[in-house]
């Protein structure tokens, strides 16, 4: 009888432990949906369009309890301008492989404990072998691939009927004012150095930069419009004020495809840039735990799916092409190995700040 009541005993206050408790000994935090320990949290987020969407953010909101507020950028510079000044602590921040070297460099990066992600194994290992030479200081990690593209041509075969294979075609005479381009530093000086020829656009002596400077002076009288967002170059190809563009990705065309138009996309003779866009966690994340949990459902086959599906990026996860269709891999350059033989990778340049200088007096002049 004894035995039988500390039993049952034994019982009730474990009963009432879980209960107070919201999870019994064992379940992880995190584990346990709306009741969870991070219930009423938030997350701030800075990133890319396109990679917060409501189909799978709201889920995560939804088990958790929690809230994801995102702030976009619409370039490079941008991007650091906002993470740097500090207004906003932001706990993920979303950027190329190759400024991630920029952000750790200022302190504004923490690493991410891979020890606490079970979908890194899914990524594709090339790809993850590749972006972490540039991502990985005394062999802590601070960054882990998202998504990625190339940044190629596109071009309106309703208005350009002749063969385009070359950057050359921004400087074209016969396109004055149907030529847009991005508002980049750090992309327009290294395709204009692919254009030029110089062996790597990531590193050019100052001479070089100097002949950079002087191409870009010369376009930009031919040019219509300096574009930031990805909408805004979309719209100026849909519109039909520009014919040829610089893009910020290979989805540019699709959805102009999709929308009836003529366009197609165009990799250079010269080559293309490739970004690969990681997640960072922000210096001065509140939250680490709830950090990783939110990495890891990003990184994760399903979601990965969504954005190919949603915004036709390539991603990174290699499960993911369970999860899509044959066209919708191939709109996203996963069902084509080769397609990388012809791209660069977006690296950490010489120098942002002669870049952004050199840009800024182009645009000036």
């Amino acid at each position: 009888m004894l035995k039988a009541a500390i039993r049952i005993v034994a019982v009730v206050c474990l009963m009432c432990w879980v209960a107070a408790c919201g999870h019994p000994p064992g379940q992880q935090a995190g584990q346990g949906g709306p009741e969870s320990v991070y219930k009423g949290q938030t997350l701030n987020v800075l990133s890319w369009e396109g990679y917060q969407e409501d189909e799978w953010v709201k889920p995560f909101e939804d088990k958790y309890g929690v809230k994801v507020n995102v702030s976009y950028a619409g370039s490079v510079d941008e991007m650091f301008a906002k993470a740097a000044s500090g207004s906003v602590h932001y706990d993920l921040i979303f950027m190329d492989g190759g400024s991630v070297t920029r952000y750790q460099k200022l302190n504004l990066l923490q690493p991410i404990d891979t020890s606490k992600l079970k979908n890194t194994a899914q990524l594709i290992p090339a790809m993850n072998k590749l972006n972490e030479k540039h991502v990985t200081f005394e062999q802590k990690a601070y960054a882990l691939p998202f998504a990625w593209g190339s940044l190629p041509l596109a071009v309106n075969r309703d208005k350009i009927k002749e063969p385009v294979d070359s950057w050359s075609v921004l400087w074209d005479d016969k396109y004055k004012g149907k030529i847009a381009t991005v508002d980049d530093a750090n992309n327009q000086i290294s395709m204009t150095a692919l254009l030029l020829g110089f062996k790597d656009p990531y590193q050019l002596t100052d001479d070089q930069m100097e002949q950079v400077k002087q191409k870009l002076i010369e376009q930009k009288q031919l040019v219509r419009s300096y574009y930031t967002g990805f909408e805004d170059g979309k719209n100026l190809m849909a519109s039909g004020e520009a014919w040829v563009i610089y893009t910020q990705g290979p989805t540019m065309v699709t959805d102009l495809q999709k929308a009836g138009m003529d366009v197609v996309e165009v990799v250079p003779k010269e080559g293309a840039l490739v970004w690969i866009d990681n997640v960072t966690i922000g210096a001065k994340a509140q939250n680490p735990e709830l950090v990783h949990l939110y990495i890891d459902y990003l990184i994760s086959a399903e979601v990965q799916a969504q954005v190919v599906k949603k915004a036709g990026y390539g991603v990174v996860n290699q499960e993911a092409v369970k999860h899509i269709s044959e066209k919708e891999a191939k709109d996203a350059h996963m069902d084509d190995a080769d397609y990388f033989n012809r791209l660069v990778y977006v690296a950490f340049p010489e120098s942002f700040e002669k870049r952004v200088k050199l840009w800024n007096e182009v645009k000036a002049n």
